[in-house]
């Protein structure tokens, strides 16, 4: 346009009680206390979150995941799926993947298609994002009604999108002049219809409000 593993300890299991001197039961204690140094966490470098820099892209960057609510065919679902949108819009253009954004948007949405195909294209090209904050939307009206001509449940949601200061790097590792220095916000409204067969809500237009031609 974001554990740590425990080393497992098995058990020592005595087979006989009558058996055990005191040599054995001090054995016993200092193999246990070896056993729980054992246990002692490490943290994994290789899945904390890195982000994005001057220095490369974003690395074991957090899939974003579809709310249980947004697979409701109400106005809280419809919310939901939105924020869900943004959410795998700022995965997209941190990693280039964009399955989850697959997930909720329509076929005929053309900003979705837009993300789907460029982000992927620009990674395999070598670019990448840096985004310095949160991409937000602040919804602030939704409405919820029955596409007379279609037969599907339909949503009109309107919001505030918060984009944060962004870095765009060419393959060269420049920043490149798309990039912008101060964070916007602009008003949006988006387009969903309910998908009943599939049971989830999918964005169908997306865009400025400004940009909005209603007929009739």
């Amino acid at each position: 346009m974001s554990f740590s593993p425990k080393q497992s300890v098995q058990k020592r299991i005595l087979v006989s009680l009558t058996a055990l001197t005191l040599t054995a039961v001090l054995a016993g204690c200092s193999s246990d206390n070896e056993a729980d140094l054992d246990t002692t966490e490490t943290p994994d470098v290789e899945t904390e979150y890195i982000p994005a820099s001057a220095d490369g892209p974003a690395q074991n960057v957090p899939e974003p995941k579809l709310p249980a609510v947004a697979t409701e065919n109400t106005e809280e679902g419809a919310e939901a799926t939105l924020e869900y949108f943004w959410e795998a819009e700022e995965y997209a253009r941190l990693t280039g993947s964009t399955e989850p954004l697959k997930i909720v948007s329509g076929d005929n949405c053309a900003f979705c298609t837009e993300s789907i195909d460029g982000w992927p294209e620009s990674y395999d090209e070598g670019e990448w994002t840096a985004i310095q904050g949160e991409l937000k939307p602040d919804i602030t009206d939704a409405q919820t009604a029955i596409d007379e001509e279609l037969g599907k449940p339909v949503a009109h949601v309107y919001f505030h999108l918060h984009e944060p200061a962004t870095d765009f790097y060419d393959s060269e590792g420049a920043r490149t002049d798309n990039s912008f220095d101060a964070p916007d916000v602009k008003d949006w409204f988006a387009l969903l219809y309910f998908d009943a067969t599939a049971q989830r809500w999918e964005v169908e237009w997306l865009g400025l409000e400004e940009s909005i031609t209603w007929e009739g």
